[in-house]
């Protein structure tokens, strides 16, 4: 995959700088693409630094195409990787990085009026192209040259005829394969029926809505399931270890010191983000060591000044620190 750092926005005229929303609009995109994870930006490390979302913007460009009434206008916004990088690091989530599973795509819709396969100019094909590009998830379309006549035929993908698809598939040596009809009842409501093979499971996936929807909405499964392995999130750090709350923490640059910082300390062997609301942060420690010699530590660096311990409603202590960076 190439560009993940990268969007493109449809704008409706050229400005002297990207609207803030516009760049916040760009960095999401670039999280889900880079994280292999839609729901990332709900973690609240990520909400907190989408209140500076300037800081993570490398460059911006406009390009323009047609005249007239056919101009189109894109904001192309490209962002620094290393601050995305570790941004998306401090929520326990693993960069996918640039070399990703592949995805092979077999699909057949009646939309024209008479069942056939869809090509990459097609218009169902650009929408899910465009939705796994979305995701970052690289996509293959067959040749459908005469090898592939010769192998499949349109009722043995419109039929989900496993055997078939597997035979035709061979020869791209695809991680995954994505067999599917699309059909358009005489309401406009779109269904999307299809077959997932992987890892010689085989997974049925079944969806309604616009055609748009139902496009997008596969692409997000088949994405989900071959991101999971690199990306699975383990929560459990938010029950054990020692809990620091900081604050006075306004910026991208005052984080990136104190977990540094943190994570300089020999006694530290794991750093996990909590809580980020209102420039407070709340870390989770692994130590090895014991809690006094982590305040031993810490109490050597001028930049945290301590504060009183607090319980909470557990009795679970949290160290707090207010930050002087």
């Amino acid at each position: 995959m190439s560009k993940l750092y990268s969007v493109e926005l449809p704008v409706s005229v050229e400005t002297q700088a990207p609207t803030e929303a516009q760049i916040i609009e760009g960095l999401t995109q670039v999280l889900v693409k880079v994280s292999g994870k839609r729901s990332l930006s709900t973690h609240p490390v990520i909400r907190q630094q989408l209140l500076t979302p300037a800081t993570f913007l490398q460059q911006f460009s406009f390009a323009s195409q047609g005249s007239g009434a056919e101009k189109a206008t894109t904001l192309l916004l490209d962002y620094n990787s290393a601050a995305v990088d570790h941004l998306i690091t401090q929520t326990g989530v693993k960069p996918l990085g640039i070399q990703r599973p592949t995805l092979l795509v077999w699909l057949v819709s009646d939309l024209a009026g008479y069942q056939d396969f869809s090509t990459v100019d097609s218009d169902e094909m650009k929408v899910l192209t465009a939705a796994a590009k979305g995701r970052g998830l690289p996509v293959q379309l067959p040749l459908l040259d005469l090898a592939d006549q010769t192998a499949i035929q349109v009722s043995d993908v419109w039929g989900l005829f496993e055997d078939a698809v597997q035979t035709s598939s061979q020869r791209y040596r695809p991680d995954a394969v994505l067999a599917a009809r699309l059909q358009r009842s005489t309401s406009g409501i779109a269904q999307l029926e299809g077959i997932l093979l992987k890892d010689n499971q085989i997974e049925r996936v079944s969806y309604s809505g616009s055609v748009d929807e139902v496009l997008t909405q596969v692409v997000d499964t088949v994405a989900d399931q071959l991101f999971h392995p690199v990306v699975s999130h383990d929560l459990s750090y938010f029950q054990s270890g020692i809990a620091i709350n900081v604050s006075n923490i306004h910026s991208l640059r005052d984080y990136i010191q104190l977990t540094e910082f943190l994570t300089s300390l020999p006694i530290v062997s794991t750093i996990k983000p909590e809580r980020v609301a209102n420039g407070d942060v709340t870390l989770r420690l692994e130590l090895d060591g014991s809690e006094q010699q982590l305040q031993q530590a810490i109490g050597v660096e001028p930049r945290l000044q301590a504060r009183d311990q607090q319980l909470n409603s557990n009795g679970i202590k949290t160290l707090n620190y207010y930050w002087q960076g």
